[in-house]
């Protein structure tokens, strides 16, 4: 099991290169003219400047960019537009803030996430290594303006920063405009957050319309069985750690649930699991002189942070890591120690285990996932101690391999 976890993680390089993630959508050209295909939609936290498109999945790829693509988009995901507009070159860093508010900007050619389209003002975001920038586009200007956040040093209290929200004030003629200005109006946009959700409402109400709901679920489900295969071992100064003691390996089976939450909802290549895994086990270690046996039920928990190196729609490969916490509950615990050169001869006396209920280790999983519904699994967790003995410890080693039902839309 360990040489095949091995060879999985020598494959990534290679699975991750290789991998394209074509989406139907569309792209308009300089002339107007609207193609239907497929574009490979990657995942990143900048907005791209250029993209691979094909007619059909067994066609030719080809390049698009700033200068042949004035629009594209994937059906139901996300879309984009090309303008000029200003750029503002503030960082957001708090070791980088600077004393005064910093207006510096360059004038750039972009593609602009949209975020909504209305009859009388637009919404868009746009993302690169410095910032995240909002952009708003009334109906009668030909270019959209960023709404601007400035952050700088604050004089009074050195390590944070004073926020200027003149993307509020920004604001108030556009809602004045359309005739959505109330006395209560700007005490709302004195709180109003720099984020899509808060801003969206603002555009929305001006545009009459509602602020619609993602198709991209930001979370799932799943629950599933499988089988644990465990294995215990001393170590230290016990007769049960020498080189003839021997540990047989137990087979028994778990029952899982939990919940993902995706850092992307659309790509869903980066994930965060919570875990929740019920689980019974066995233990039995002897040597000539010692023996050692009990049974187990083990409540884990294990958050995880998971990736698809491969991300196909019916078919992704991930791998993943993160703590274990177990809590465990014992029964059924015998012990002896066999002791020569007594009268009686050979007189067997029975010792007790003070075993841990609570401990912690790290585990690793690697599996598929089958036409989005169907996840298989393996997984190991690296040893963790079942005593606290100064001496000797008893350590437990796990390898387990799962089926798992995913629910949702996708």
């Amino acid at each position: 099991m360990k040489q095949f976890l091995v060879g999985l993680f020598l494959a990534i390089p290679m699975m991750s290169i290789a991998q394209s993630n074509f989406h139907k959508g569309y792209l308009i050209t300089n002339a107007n003219d609207t193609l239907k295909g497929y574009i490979d939609y990657k995942e990143g936290s900048s907005n791209s400047d250029s993209f691979i498109f094909k007619s059909d999945l067994s066609a030719k790829p080809q390049s698009y960019n700033l200068t042949n693509c004035a629009a594209y988009g994937i059906d139901g995901l996300v879309a984009y537009q090309r303008f000029l507009v200003n750029i503002s070159l503030g960082s957001e860093d708090l070791g980088k803030l600077s004393d005064v508010i910093d207006r510096s900007s360059r004038r750039d050619t972009v593609f602009l996430e949209v975020l909504q389209v209305g009859p009388k003002v637009s919404l868009y975001i746009y993302r690169d290594r410095i910032k995240k920038r909002y952009y708003i586009l009334d109906r009668d200007d030909q270019e959209p303006s960023e709404l601007l956040r400035h952050l700088y040093n604050n004089p009074n209290n050195p390590g944070s920063a004073i926020t200027n929200v003149e993307y509020a004030r920004q604001l108030i003629p556009v809602l004045k405009k359309y005739d959505q200005w109330t006395e209560t109006s700007e005490y709302k946009l004195r709180g109003l957050g720099y984020n899509s959700a808060e801003l969206l409402k603002i555009v929305a109400r001006i545009n009459n319309q509602q602020v619609e709901k993602s198709g991209t679920p930001k979370l799932r489900f799943f629950v599933g069985a499988g089988i644990n295969l465990s294995d215990t071992r001393f170590k230290g100064k016990n007769k049960l750690a020498s080189k003839t003691a021997t540990s047989k390996t137990s087979v028994d089976p778990m029952i899982s649930g939990g919940v993902d939450f995706f850092a992307n909802p659309s790509i869903r290549r980066l994930l965060f699991r919570i875990e929740l895994t019920l689980a019974s086990g066995k233990s039995e270690v002897t040597s000539e002189d010692a023996g050692s046996s009990f049974d187990l039920i083990a409540l884990t928990i294990n958050p995880q942070i998971i990736y698809n190196f491969y991300n196909a729609e019916n078919f992704k490969f991930f791998m993943g890591a993160g703590p274990e916490m177990t809590y465990s509950k014992y029964s059924n615990q015998k012990a002896y120690l066999l002791v020569r050169n007594v009268i009686p001869e050979g007189r067997r006396e029975e010792v007790k285990l003070d075993l841990r209920s609570f401990y912690a280790t790290f585990q690793a999983t690697a599996g598929v996932v089958l036409n989005k519904r169907l996840e298989l699994s393996i997984g190991y967790s690296l040893p963790s101690s079942l005593t606290n003995y100064a001496y000797y410890g008893l350590e437990r080693t796990k390898f387990r391999a799962g089926i798992n039902y995913l629910f949702g839309k996708r």
